[in-house]
C-alpha cells in the first residue's frame, strides 16, 4: 500500500480528512458534532417537558367573596389602569414573538434552501464544468483525477507520465502546465531515455513525492529542485531502475522540505555517496540504496542527525570502516541492512551510542560476528545464507 501510485496519497488524504491539521481546521471540523450534541440535547429537553404534569389546567378553588365592603373608590381606580397597561404591553408582546415567529418559519428553511443550492451548484460546476485542452490527453496521464471547487484547470492528484508512450526522451518545459497546480500530490516520469526534470516541478505546492522509474537521467539541475519554502508537504523521491551515477543537485539543495524523510535508489549504478549529502539530507530519516554499484560503505550518511533506517542491500561493500559505528550522529537505527553484499567483517570497537533493532545480514561472507552484537541489537539478527550460519557456529 506504500508504495502505490494512488493508496498511498488517498491514505495521506484520508487520514488528513479525519485528524485536525490545524486550529482552524479543527474548528471547521468541530461542528457537525457540536451540532449534533445541541440537537440531541433539544430532544431530551422536549422529553422531559412532555413528561411534567400539565398544572395550567387545573381548576383552583374558589375563594368565597369576603362579606366585608370593597376597596376604595381610589384603589380601585388606580388597580384598573394597571390593568389595563399589562394587558396592552402583554399583547404587544404577543405581537411581536408572532411576528418573529413568522419570520423564523420563513427565513430558516429559505436560508437552508440557498446554502443547498449553492453548495449543489458548486458540486455539479468542479463535476462537470469545463476545462480547456485535450481532455483525453489529460485523462490518459492522469491515475487520480479530482474535482476541487474554485479550480479553472484541469485537477488530478496522481500524474504518470510516460515518455515512452508520447513518443519523447525527455517531458518538455510546459509539459504539466495543464494541471491544477494545488491538487497535484505525487509525479511518476517512467521510461525516459534522457530525463530532464522540467522546471514546473517547483510550482506544486501540494506535491507529496516523485518517483523515477526505467528512466536514464541526465539533469535534475538547481532550476527544478525541491525546496522547504515551495514544497512544504512533500514526503519521499524515489528512484526505481534509474541509469544515473551521481546524486543530483535538485535533492541537495539546502533547505529540502521539512517533511522529506524518505530517499529511495533502486536499481541505480551509483558507486559513492558523497561527503555534500551530510548538509542538505539533515532532516532525512529513511535511505534505501539497494541493488546498486556502492563498493565503500557510505561513512557521511552516518552523519545524519535522525537517521533510522539505512538499507544497502546488494551493493559490493566488502568492510565497514572502524569508526563508522563510533563517530555516527544518528544513536538509533531501526533497521540496518546489509544483506547481500561481499562484507568480509564488521567493526570490533564497540559503542555505547549506537544501537539497532534489527541487524540484516543474509548472504554475506562473514564468518564471525563482533561480541558488541549481543548488547547493541535489541531484537534480531538475520545471517541466513552467510558462512558464519552454514558453518553451525
Amino acid at each position: 500500500m506504500l508504495y502505490g501510485d494512488t493508496s498511498f496519497p488517498n491514505l495521506v488524504l484520508e487520514n488528513r480528512a479525519f485528524f485536525f491539521m490545524s486550529w482552524a481546521n479543527a474548528a471547521m471540523k468541530i461542528v457537525p458534532h457540536l451540532s449534533l450534541y445541541l440537537c440531541l440535547e433539544g430532544i431530551a429537553s422536549m422529553l422531559y417537558s412532555s413528561r411534567l404534569p400539565d398544572t395550567a389546567t387545573t381548576s383552583a378553588p374558589s375563594i368565597p367573596e369576603s362579606p366585608t365592603v370593597g376597596p376604595s373608590i381610589k384603589r380601585s381606580i388606580v388597580a384598573s389602569a394597571s390593568l389595563r397597561a399589562f394587558l396592552r404591553a402583554s399583547e404587544s408582546l404577543q405581537n411581536s414573538a408572532q411576528f418573529l415567529c413568522r419570520v423564523h418559519r420563513v427565513t430558516i428553511p429559505m436560508l437552508l434552501l440557498i446554502t443547498g443550492g449553492l453548495v449543489l451548484g458548486l458540486h455539479l460546476s468542479a463535476q462537470y464544468g469545463a476545462v480547456s485542452g485535450d481532455i483525453a490527453k489529460m485523462e490518459s496521464l492522469c491515475m487520480q483525477r479530482m474535482h476541487p471547487w474554485f479550480t479553472s484547470n484541469f485537477s488530478c492528484a496522481v500524474v504518470r507520465y510516460n515518455c515512452y508512450k508520447e513518443g519523447v526522451t525527455s517531458p518538455s518545459a510546459e509539459v504539466l502546465g495543464w494541471l491544477e497546480r494545488g491538487a497535484v500530490r505525487k509525479i511518476v516520469f517512467m521510461h525516459c531515455s534522457a530525463f530532464t526534470m522540467p522546471p514546473i516541478i517547483r510550482e506544486f505546492p501540494s506535491l507529496m513525492g516523485v518517483e523515477l522509474w526505467n528512466t536514464t537521467l541526465v539533469e535534475w539541475g538547481e532550476e527544478a529542485a525541491v525546496s522547504a519554502e515551495l514544497h512544504p508537504m512533500m514526503l519521499f523521491t524515489l528512484f526505481v531502475y534509474v541509469n544515473l551515477t551521481d546524486i543530483p543537485p535538485g535533492i541537495l539543495q539546502p533547505p529540502l522540505p521539512e517533511q522529506l524523510t524518505d530517499l529511495e535508489f533502486i536499481h541505480t549504478n551509483l558507486t559513492m555517496i558523497p561527503e555534500s549529502v551530510v548538509e542538505p539530507w539533515n532532516g532525512i530519516g529513511i535511505i534505501y540504496i539497494e541493488h546498486s554499484q556502492i563498493s565503500l560503505f557510505p561513512s557521511a550518511l552516518m552523519q545524519l542527525p535522525v537517521l533510522s533506517e539505512l538499507s544497502l542491500i546488494d551493493n559490493k561493500i566488502e568492510t565497514v570502516p572502524d569508526d563508522a559505528f563510533l563517530n555516527g550522529a544518528s544513536s538509533y537505527f531501526y533497521n540496518l541492512a546489509l544483506s547481500k553484499n561481499p562484507l568480509r567483517e564488521l567493526p570490533q570497537a564497540r559503542s555505547t551510542n549506537f544501537d539497532v533493532s534489527y541487524l540484516a545480514l543474509e548472504f554475506t561472507l562473514l564468518t564471525e560476528v563482533p561480541a558488541w552484537i549481543k548488547a547493541n541489537v535489541w531484537d534480531a539478527v538475520s545471517l541466513g545464507g552467510s558462512p558464519l550460519c552454514h558453518s553451525g557456529n
